[in-house]
């Protein structure tokens, strides 16, 4: 696959090729789409989502992330508009993120024509000014290899409101609506978590997948065993954080405020990435 640079985006995507070009580079990783950014010192941004049109099928057998330090976190959304919105978001990141590998035969499918969008956060804590190009990339697969195509649903809650120094629990719970199968798992809250939960009740027997404490500067995609969930089975998501700031703290984007999602990859793609209550 070859890549082209759009000037003055900043973004790296796959192009079409001719038939000149060679054939696609399968089982390697290669990048989707990049950013190069800028920030100075004490200061973040979220960039406003960023669109490529891909002029080639792509088959997605794994994807990672492209994070060099002041990356926060990352998305990356599909669609007419690839908006950062239910259904759209094929991948997210955290610091300290690492490779997620699909099950065999399991992928994500982008389709010649298909916008593809990133919207980045970038946070400098430090006292000099930072650069660097973020994003994602992705183990390209052939298609004779895909079968089931995988999305993201993001489990947990979003009322939150932490009361200055004291230590809160909040619990978001998803009823399943139809059967899917998950692989992976990426915990995530901010810089005030400090512990993380998800259990997975099945046919109404409970079983915890992540019970763990939560460190903000190490946040992995997990692996495990493929779960299958029937129609009425709940995911169950239990975040603590211990507020030591003098203010009240909310839900919201910013590394300043907080999230509790649970964020799985499952198969087949059902659409509807956020599931809470």
């Amino acid at each position: 696959m070859r890549y082209r640079m759009l000037i003055g985006l900043g973004f790296v995507v796959g192009c079409g090729t001719s038939p000149s070009d060679p054939a696609p580079a399968y089982n390697t990783w290669s990048p989707l789409i990049t950013k190069s950014w800028t920030l100075e010192p004490g200061t973040e941004h979220t960039s406003d989502i960023n669109l490529v049109n891909l002029d080639e099928d792509v088959y997605v057998g794994g994807i990672r992330p492209i994070a060099p330090p002041g990356t926060h976190h990352t998305l990356v959304a599909r669609g007419e508009t690839a908006a950062i919105d239910a259904g759209n978001i094929i991948y997210a990141s955290g610091v300290g993120t690492e490779a997620v590998q699909f099950p065999p035969g399991a992928g994500l499918k982008l389709a010649a024509g298909t916008l593809v969008g990133l919207q980045l956060h970038t946070f400098n804590t430090g006292d000099v000014a930072l650069q660097g190009t973020s994003g994602a990339e992705i183990y390209r697969v052939a298609p004779e290899d895909f079968t089931d195509e995988v999305d993201l649903v993001l489990a947990g809650s979003k009322t939150i409101a932490l009361p200055p120094n004291t230590t809160t629990t909040v619990t978001g719970t998803c009823i399943v609506k139809a059967r899917q199968t998950v692989f992976a798992l990426f915990p995530h809250m901010h810089q005030l978590g400090t512990h993380f939960k998800t259990t997975l009740t099945v046919g109404g027997v409970a079983h915890v997948i992540h019970d763990a404490p939560y460190a903000f500067e190490h946040q992995p995609f997990l692996a495990i065993e493929p779960v299958v969930l029937e129609p009425g089975d709940t995911i169950t998501t239990e975040c603590t954080w211990n507020n030591t700031t003098a203010s009240m703290v909310t839900f919201g984007e910013s590394s300043e405020t907080e999230m509790c999602f649970s964020i799985m990859y499952r198969f087949p793609a059902r659409g509807d990435a956020f599931c809470y209550q």
